[in-house]
């Protein structure tokens, strides 16, 4: 058994989020005890940050994520999923309010109140996973003010208060760990 890393320094897709689930499947294979998540993502789709947040929180060995950079959006969704949270010296959180990207060039009442639920849902998730991941935080944020009204970026060392990272520190890897790369596009 031994310790496997991932690197994640890509937005959230399908694409990405599909790679990662394949490579953290593959080391778990190859007798992953422990994985460390390197992440840096300015975030993407939140039924995929959801989906990766399920997905890190079903992996049957201990999880760590680290901030190598920064964290936005729903790359701190699945930041949390991460049992112990490491975020570096000069990196940083950004949380904002949530939007909708629409494809279609014609929107029916119906579709446009769709897709209102289909983002006040996603508001909710997005609350309730944060405020189960941060419930020791020794300071509350208003996360839904952030996500609805006002952004909020967070430097490394306040993330602490937080309860978004449970410490600061230049992380090292070791000679003995396997490297796992999930790239986008």
């Amino acid at each position: 058994m031994s310790e496997h890393i991932v690197h994640f320094h890509c937005q959230i897709d399908q694409g990405t989020t599909e790679r990662f689930r394949d490579s953290c499947l593959e080391a778990l294979e190859q007798g992953a005890s422990s994985l460390l998540l390197n992440l840096s993502t300015t975030g993407g789709s939140t039924n995929f940050g959801f989906t990766l947040y399920t997905f890190i929180k079903s992996l049957p060995v201990p999880i760590c994520a680290i901030n190598a950079g920064n964290i936005e959006s729903m790359g701190i969704i699945m930041f949390l999923a991460a049992q112990q949270r490491i975020t570096t010296p000069h990196s940083r959180f950004l949380i904002h309010p949530m939007n909708w990207y629409f494809n279609q060039s014609s929107v029916d009442h119906q579709r446009l109140r769709e897709y209102l639920s289909s983002l006040d849902n996603d508001l909710a998730r997005y609350v309730k996973i944060y405020e189960i991941e941060t419930a020791n935080a020794a300071t509350r944020l208003d996360i839904f003010k952030c996500l609805s009204a006002e952004e909020k970026v967070i430097a490394a060392q306040d993330s602490l208060v937080y309860g978004i990272a449970h410490e600061v520190k230049q992380v090292v890897f070791g000679d003995d760990i396997k490297h796992w790369k999930v790239s986008g596009g």
